[in-house]
């Protein structure tokens, strides 16, 4: 990622779903300008999720998945569709196909099906009359996860091309008549003559408030002309001739508040302090720095770390702050799981394999069972009954929603949660003061 790029984890992800050869490949590759996932009459030519960033303006910076088909068979095919699923955790707009002529099929035999309510999702009569929404049981059961986890959702009749005039009439009929649905529109779409593309894209206007009403990092934190200390250690787990993404957000973020960010190393911090003083509204450090700028500061001075900023930001500090209390609770042969959002080559000092363990069994005094993921990697769902505590990084590189759903994951189990910043600040006893100001 370059400084210039938009970070997945702050677009909306817009996954696509449906059956295998519904046409998702081909629409996603329409929307996105370019060939990006493989097409043909093959069943089950996309094996994996496909990415691509890009803009849709009034939208903004979105991340498009196209996904394996939710039919796909035998044992990989299962292993697909468990990776269609996990999209989910991150989607923030979800497009669900169904081929035009299967939505027609459904339509004509609803008659003899109408009391047949395990084989799909009925909606109320229109006006009284037969006409209602049908979707065969695959689609429906993805229609209700979607309204389980409060996902809006588009239809898209796909394969328009290959309707009759006839055909074709009878679905423009219904869509004109319909009055509501579960889903945000209802689209007629072929990726052949490219019907529907600007049709969807602009459908996405309304929801452009889940992009504008998210919480800037420095929400009611920092004013114009506010002096804002960046501590950055520079160590043999920093990435070579960058800055990390909260460190970069950070950065950024006080420049559109017209604040003043200064950055230095945990060195470099006295000289600072020396020149500014109480000019100085607050001090923003690396979590593994907490211990010795404690001591470095006055004790007025506000002090809390980026991945407790991490926290705040993404919506699920005061979580994190309860599940604090467990870390003075563990006993030998607890499990604790370490949960990394991104992929990175692992050095020596690692902070999540390294030097968190290190510090919690210390601090516990007990010896610690540890379990660790990273990336899009997740602990499945039998092992995480197993878990005294889940701690999770910063997760710059999540989307809020999955960054929710994982923490949900835990929260409906009972299991605590916490993060790296509140987890170092609890250790070295300044969990207090690192939240003050929050």
């Amino acid at each position: 990622m370059s400084l210039q790029d938009t970070p997945q984890g702050e677009r909306i992800h817009i996954a696509f779903f449906g059956r295998r050869n519904a046409g998702k490949s081909s629409f996603f590759n329409a929307i996105a300008g370019q060939k990006l996932s493989l097409t043909s009459e093959t069943l089950g030519t996309t094996t994996d999720p496909v990415r691509k960033s890009m803009e849709i303006l009034p939208l903004g910076p979105v991340l498009l998945i196209d996904t394996p088909g939710f039919d796909d068979e035998g044992e990989l095919g299962s292993m697909r569709v468990e990776r269609t699923k996990e999209v989910l955790r991150e989607t923030d707009i979800a497009l669900l196909f169904l081929p035009a002529k299967d939505f027609l099929s459904a339509k004509d035999v609803l008659p003899a099906r109408k009391e047949a309510q395990g084989e799909g999702f009925f909606l109320s009569d229109i006006e009284g009359q037969e006409e209602v929404l049908f979707l065969p049981e695959k689609e429906a059961s993805y229609l209700r996860l979607f309204q389980e986890n409060k996902i809006p959702s588009f239809l898209l009749l796909s394969q328009s091309d290959k309707l009759s005039s006839e055909e074709r009439r009878q679905i423009e009929d219904w869509i004109s008549r319909k009055k509501d649905t579960p889903f945000q529109g209802v689209f007629l779409v072929s990726s052949e003559t490219k019907e529907g593309v600007e049709a969807v894209k602009n459908a996405f206007a309304p929801l452009a408030s889940l992009q504008e009403e998210k919480k800037r990092l420095f929400h009611g934190l920092v004013e114009p002309g506010d002096f804002v200390v960046l501590v950055t250690p520079i160590d043999e787990s920093a990435p070579k001739g960058r800055l990390i993404l909260p460190q970069q957000m950070a950065i950024r973020d006080i420049l559109d508040y017209n604040g003043i960010p200064l950055v230095c190393q945990v060195e470099e911090l006295p000289r600072i302090l020396e020149n500014l003083g109480e000019k100085i509204k607050l001090v923003v450090t690396d979590s593994q720095a907490f211990s010795k700028e404690n001591q470095t500061l006055p004790k007025t001075m506000p002090l809390t770390s980026f991945s407790i900023l991490m926290a705040r930001y993404k919506g699920f500090l005061s979580y994190a702050l309860e599940g604090c209390a467990t870390l003075s609770t563990l006993e030998d042969g607890d499990r604790v799981y370490i949960a990394e959002g991104c992929s990175h080559h692992r050095q020596c000092g690692d902070i999540g394999t390294v030097k968190l363990p290190r510090m919690l069994e210390k601090y516990s005094g007990k010896k610690l069972q540890f379990v660790y993921s990273e990336g899009k990697g997740f602990l499945p769902e039998e092992e995480q009954k197993r878990v005294k505590i889940m701690i999770h990084c910063g997760a710059c590189m999540l989307s809020e929603k999955e960054v929710e759903s994982r923490y949900q994951d835990f929260l409906r189990k009972k299991i605590p949660i916490c993060n790296y910043g509140l987890a170092m600040a609890k250790m070295t006893g300044i969990l207090e003061r690192s939240i003050e100001m929050l």
